[in-house]
């Protein structure tokens, strides 16, 4: 399960960067291509939904 915290965090991450590129360096302004709009917005709120699946532990049974 952390693994798809890991990499919801990531395409997070990615969709927040992806809007601003097209301000920042012109090495990353290829990531501008990709956006659409309320990008930044939805990518913070899967960056948030990510920390569920890495916080969670796994639940011991006790007989």
């Amino acid at each position: 399960m952390k693994w798809i915290g890991y990499l919801l965090l990531l395409i997070g991450i990615w969709m927040m960067v992806c809007p601003q590129a097209n301000t920042g360096l012109s090495v990353l302004k290829w990531l501008s291509q990709y956006a659409f709009p309320g990008e930044a917005f939805l990518g913070a709120i899967v960056a948030s939904l990510s920390f569920l699946f890495l916080n969670k532990r796994r639940e011991t049974s006790e007989l």
